[in-house]
Order: C-alpha cells, then structure tokens, then sequence
C-alpha cells in the first residue's frame, strides 16, 4: 500500500484468514492428510497439532511406490540464474523466474517421455 495512512491503520499485513479468526468465524484445522504421501507430510506437519494420515495413505500401493523416472517422493532443485538473471520483476508486483520456469517445463517433458499423462 502506497498511502502511508492507509498502511498505517489498515494493518494490511494481517491475513485475510487471521482477520475472520480473530473476528470469532467457526474454522476447522487440519489434523489428517489423505491427498500427499507420508514422507511430504512430514515436510509441514511442525505447523499443525496432531497431523496424521487417512488410513488409505498408509494402506494403499500408490503411496508406499517411488515416482517412475525419479529417485524420491520429492525433489528439492537449486535452480541457477536464466542467461545471468535470477528472479526478476518486470513490472512492479509482478515476480518471475525464466531459469525455475525452464525447469518445471523441461520436468513435464520428460514426464510425458516416461508415459505420464
């Protein structure tokens, strides 16, 4: 927010959700994960009480099985600069990466070669 005033008072930086909290609006948290493996919960499971698994994680073949093509349940790139640029901003707000778009697009290539659809 440019207007200083409004910045001020508005408390902008406050999130819309932590707003309808603080304000008494019924919210359900997160305590079981059905649509991610075990081993990518565990990556975000510090930021919530008791988060566990649906029973089918645990128990059905596609969640136990590697990825085809890939060594882990996740992959975490250090993606270098795109022809000596990194992260850029070509017009104000407005954030973008040509070296990790390169990546996600030579990655879905190279699904599509293993036979993913």
């Amino acid at each position: 927010i440019k207007n200083m005033a409004i910045q001020k008072y508005s408390n902008m930086e406050q999130s819309l959700f932590t707003r309808f909290i603080r304000l008494g609006v019924p919210a359900v948290e997160l305590d079981r994960l059905g649509r991610s493996r075990s081993s990518i919960a565990e990556l975000y499971n510090w930021r919530y009480k008791n988060l566990g698994n649906l029973p089918h994680v645990t128990g059905q073949p596609q969640y136990q099985t590697a990825n085809t093509g890939f060594p882990f349940d996740f992959q975490l790139v250090d993606v270098g600069d795109f022809n000596g640029v990194g992260e850029s901003e070509p017009n104000p707000y407005f954030y973008q990466n040509l070296a990790e778009a390169e990546y996600v697009v030579a990655t879905y290539m190279y699904m599509r070669l293993l036979g993913y659809k």
